[in-house]
């Protein structure tokens, strides 16, 4: 016998689910975490109420590639670009966070994250500078109470260093530890960035990711000025449908049509790539390839922690980049190229495919666990409701979403987390990020630069890597 049952009713209810669409004045019912009925008038009278008051119910969102750790620096990249990110924030940031530090900033962004409506994220830990900070950051997640898939860091910060310790031998032993079971937190593995070690070490990462039944991700193609690796990957047996390429803007034509052949996944993250000099988005050729984007909100140092935001950018992204050839000639558009609908996909249930829930997760069709958000009709920034599905990607901001599930479990309730202590958390946020900035300042300042001989032979080592 059931023994929790929700009732969300009064609103517009966005599916996400192709045979049963928007429903104006529906209701869906919860029972032990997964959802059991989706219609209007459901007749039931035996369940706990929660009421949208004429606004949005829909699946929550899903954040296919996010740096979760960072959330003590928020507002630290702000004028940063890609390559002073790489070489100065993230070669400085990561040695200075201890575990507990880890753990900290691993629960404060899985909280930014499902108060923003994110309910399942994939979380690119690469702070895992030992087994410590590795299972510290789990606890974070755990803690949390969001739905992730821990990818773990196979890469060091310091790659011109002596590796730290075995991360192989680490991930089979988490693996083991703590995944075991079938709670929200699922396994991954984040490969060690393309280039800075052989081909054949991804290859072996994501061999064992496989033989451990975990999702793989990887950051590809963001430097212009370096080869990207996806021929090379292709060939060595890397690219799977069980592999998300994170970023991917400086592909060719050739990458995307091996990208296509291998199935791979793509995570675009519109406020990074965007804002750091990484160049064009590869949404459109995402799209053109008959692959299924996803969002990522990427470097939470810089970004927002919701993914409608990215999920709005990309969409006016690729409206722009289909329309400016037509309107550099001095010609109009009149019929958008992609959908609000379109978009919403890509932040629920395609990204549910990349991550491997599919069947779990991305829609509110029964059977499913009760993963969804609740835009309250009560705030002036959703009334009246028009296009729910639209009014989702343009106009909701996570101040209007009231309520957050995540297996039934309500996170947020009247607009606030559940179950957290904001003050004291936000108090231990405040003295982490101050002493993790004073260890980032004595590493800057004791680094010494790289030679001028190591920068020149930097491409060739590059080339050298992509061919072993």
């Amino acid at each position: 016998m059931s023994t929790d049952r929700k009732l969300i009713r009064g609103g517009h209810v966005v599916t996400v689910d192709t045979k049963l669409g928007v429903i104006p004045d529906g209701e869906v019912l919860v029972e032990d975490g997964v959802i059991t009925a989706v219609g209007a008038n459901l007749g039931v009278s035996d369940a706990e109420i929660i009421d949208a008051e004429g606004g949005i119910i829909a699946p929550g969102t899903i954040d296919t590639h996010r740096h979760t750790w960072q959330a003590q620096l928020r507002g630290c990249c702000a004028d940063t670009s890609l390559q002073q990110y790489i070489t100065g924030f993230w070669a400085d940031a990561t040695p200075s966070y201890t575990a507990e530090d880890a753990k900290l900033g691993t629960l404060v962004g899985a909280l930014e994250a499902l108060d923003g409506g994110v309910t399942t994220l994939l979380d690119y830990a690469h702070i895992t500078n030992s087994p410590d900070h590795a299972d510290a950051a789990v606890d974070g997640l755990e803690e949390a109470g969001i739905r992730a898939v821990f990818a773990y860091g196979l890469g060091q910060a310091n790659i011109m260093a002596p590796p730290e310790f075995d991360r192989m031998a680490d991930l089979t032993r988490i693996a083991s530890e703590r995944f075991s079971g079938s709670g929200l937190l699922t396994l991954g593995a984040s490969l060690s960035e393309i280039g800075l070690n052989p081909i054949s070490v991804n290859k072996k990462q994501k061999q064992l990711a496989d033989e451990l039944g975990a999702v793989s991700t990887v950051h590809i193609g963001t430097s212009w000025s370096q080869p990207p690796g996806l021929a090379e990957l292709f060939h060595a047996g890397v690219l799977d449908a069980r592999l998300v390429l994170a970023h991917a803007n400086t592909f060719a034509e050739t990458d995307w049509k091996l990208a296509a052949e291998a199935g791979v996944k793509v995570s675009t993250t519109p406020e990074s790539e965007l804002a750091m000099g990484a160049g064009k988005l590869a949404i459109n050729s995402v799209l053109r390839h008959g692959l299924k984007p996803t969002i990522g909100a990427d470097v939470v140092a810089l970004n927002s922690g919701d993914i409608l935001t990215p999920t709005r950018q990309a969409l006016a992204y690729t409206r722009w980049a289909d329309a400016v050839d037509t309107n550099e000639q001095g010609r109009d558009i009149y019929v958008v190229s992609r959908t609000a609908q379109e978009a919403l996909e890509w932040a629920t249930i395609n990204g549910a495919d990349a991550l491997g829930l599919h069947d779990r997760v991305g829609s509110l069709t029964p059977g499913k666990q009760a993963d969804l958000i609740v835009v309250g009709g009560r705030h002036i920034g959703i009334r009246p409701v028009n296009d729910a599905v639209g009014q989702l990607i343009f106009h909701t901001s996570p101040g209007l979403i009231d309520t957050v599930l995540v297996a039934g479990k309500v996170v947020k309730r009247n607009g606030q987390l559940v179950g957290v202590d904001l003050p004291t958390l936000l108090a231990r946020v405040d003295d982490s990020a101050k002493a993790i900035k004073e260890r980032m300042a004595r590493i800057a300042a004791e680094k010494t630069p790289l030679s001028p001989e190591v920068l020149a032979n930097f491409p060739k080592w590059i080339a050298h890597n992509l061919a072993s």
